[in-house]
């Protein structure tokens, strides 16, 4: 067999392989060996029918097949070999006889990865994240960690208030009738207008045990589903039960029942630990991203289309499965948009071809920085990973093995360490102090 290639462009080349006569032969007689081991002709134990009877009892077409379909991956393996080729997409092949038909040329089109030219990565300018934990979100974990602990007590003497647990019944209708998801008995929930429609808390404020009220609300014009945006609904609602949560004080008893701490100290102190842990997680990954987006603004390169498409494809998943989890249906989402599927699958595209040049460049820096991942790195990672799945270290690994899922995480152990490499390199300004929006809490 013989292979020549042909660039075509920068992500894919064609290789014109040569199959001879005598190797499509050597195959056809392989399938008619195979053939005569798998068919039970009389008067033959299997394996021992003489090629001229087996080609009595089988079609030329099925033997044509099955050489072919033996042979053409095999040339097309060796070719890459060959020509050192890393396909990043299955090829499309073309068959052709040569040879009055006795022999074969493929011709196959491969997507490749272009040749990567770099440009300067160490040194990049990125700025680092404040990991600093304030005292108060120290108390908002604290007071995290008291709620779940908190004891729930019956309340006799008043009406509901925000902050209470309320067990009730209710039933919605929109226009007299009973609508999807607006009826549910014996319902367990805290009164805050957080987890209401707007106006429903505050309408329930003063109810009693075994009070009956009707409430009236209007879905905002931004609800999800959309068929209830807008829509005004009437409840009839029933308090079966009104508890107050009492949180356990903060001390050291409560320290040593939530934790194998023995004073509130010590609690406190372990809490500013994870949360700085997190903070400072939180701010890798953001020096990471600037390190992605500076090679990616300073580096032009063309890119695979087959690569883009798949990221594409990938970033649209992900979106289906978050609107999926937000229980909204997909066509809800898309029409509260304006937009078709297709059309969010060419918004993403420009996503999609960041992510895929960042990837390309960060694996052409591992390879001239010779960052490489090793057994003991991948054998770390397939630990947790079956850690954190329950199964065994072996099941994870041949699991991994056989999907491909094995290459795949040492690609990403080794953009990790690239990126951490990036970032060691990188000159760093730390970024002003701002206050945070949100509190972090355990």
């Amino acid at each position: 067999m013989t292979a020549t290639l042909r660039k075509l462009d920068p992500t894919q080349v064609e290789l014109d392989i040569e199959v001879s006569s005598s190797d499509l032969d050597e195959a056809r007689a392989k399938v008619f060996r195979s053939l005569a081991q798998r068919l039970r002709i009389p008067g033959f134990r299997p394996g021992h029918a003489p090629r001229h009877v087996v080609e009595q009892h089988v079609a030329p077409e099925r033997v044509e097949h099955e050489a072919l379909e033996a042979i053409v991956p095999q040339a097309y393996a060796r070719a890459l070999e060959e020509h050192h080729l890393d396909p990043v997409a299955h090829p499309k092949i073309d068959l052709q006889r040569t040879d009055e038909g006795r022999g074969l040329k493929i011709v196959a089109t491969v997507s490749i990865k272009p040749e990567v030219t770099l440009g300067a990565y160490i040194g990049l300018k990125i700025s680092k994240p404040p990991i600093d934990v304030p005292e108060l979100d120290v108390d908002a974990s604290l007071d995290s960690l008291r709620r779940r602990a908190a004891k729930y007590e019956p309340v006799m003497e008043r009406g509901v208030q925000a902050g209470d647990i309320v067990t009730l019944d209710y039933s919605g209708r929109i226009d007299g009738e009973l609508f999807e998801g607006g009826t549910a008995t014996n319902h367990t929930t805290e009164v805050s207008s957080e987890r209401f429609i707007p106006g429903f808390a505050e309408q329930m404020y003063g109810m009693l045990p075994d009070e009956r009220r009707t409430i009236t609300v209007t879905f905002p014009a931004t609800y999800k589903p959309e068929r209830l945006a807008g829509k005004t609904a009437t409840f009839d609602v029933t308090v079966h039960e009104v508890k107050v949560p009492v949180l356990p004080a903060a001390d050291d008893e409560f320290a040593r029942q939530v934790s194998d701490l023995t004073t509130l100290d010590a609690l406190r102190a372990e809490i500013r630990r994870r949360l700085e842990r997190m903070a400072s997680d939180r701010a890798r990954e953001a020096m990471e991203r600037q390190v992605v987006d500076a090679l990616v603004a300073s580096h032009d390169l063309p890119l695979p289309d087959v690569l883009v498409t798949e990221e594409a494809a990938r970033l649209l998943s992900s979106i289906k499965t978050q609107v999926a989890d937000s229980d909204e249906a997909w066509r809800d989402y898309l029409n509260a948009r304006q937009q078709t599927e297709e059309t969010l699958r060419a918004q993403l595209m420009p996503d999609a071809q960041r992510r895929v040049k960042g990837v390309l460049l960060i694996e052409a820096i591992a390879k001239t920085e010779n960052i490489s991942v090793s057994e003991a790195e991948i054998q770390r990672e397939v630990q947790a990973l079956a850690q954190a799945s329950g199964r065994s270290v072996k099941e994870t690994r041949s699991t991994l093995e056989r999907s491909g899922g094995l290459s795949r995480l040492a690609g990403a152990v080794e953009r990790h360490k690239t990126l951490a490499f990036l970032v060691e390199k990188a000159e760093v300004v730390e970024a002003p102090g701002a206050e945070p929006t949100t509190s972090v809490t355990a």
